[in-house]
């Protein structure tokens, strides 16, 4: 007779089409990679200059329109959030795949997507969105979501 399996434990999945993905913040912390140098690159010209000579690090109260939370977020993501990533050439079909999963879950406040709607959204094969984000290298914290 075989043991329970010991609750919380957790078993790696392969990720399918309707497997959803996010930003994984902690990954850039556990990676020691600076997320402000790369949210940096994401500002819309306008902010690029006006944050060349900022604080990235400050911290904003930001609040979460579905739920009413209130949370401190670095001044630089609520800029991104609220102005750069509404500009309607945010993501072109130039944009590399990466950096336009990246701006689109900045654009949506990282709410999780499924790679068919990645895919959908940016103009590129499922697939390719779902074998980008499901090989063992992370690319710049787009990760599969799971709930804790």
């Amino acid at each position: 007779m075989s043991s329970p399996i010991p609750k919380g434990t957790k078993f790696l999945v392969r990720p399918t089409l309707d497997t959803k993905f996010h930003i994984d913040y902690l990954w850039w912390e556990r990676a020691e990679r600076d997320l402000h140098v790369y949210l940096r690159s994401h500002l819309c010209a306008e902010h690029k200059e006006i944050f060349s000579e900022m604080d990235g690090n400050a911290l904003v109260d930001n609040v979460d329109l579905q739920t009413g939370e209130v949370s401190k977020v670095p001044a630089i993501q609520n800029i991104l959030i609220s102005h750069c990533a509404q500009q309607s050439d945010y993501i072109t079909p130039r944009t590399s795949m990466v950096n336009a999963v990246f701006r689109l879950f900045l654009s949506n406040s990282n709410t999780p997507l499924t790679a068919r709607e990645l895919a959908e959204r940016i103009g590129k094969q499922p697939n390719m969105v779902l074998r980008t984000f499901s090989s063992p290298r992370v690319y710049k914290g787009i990760r599969p979501y799971t709930e804790d």
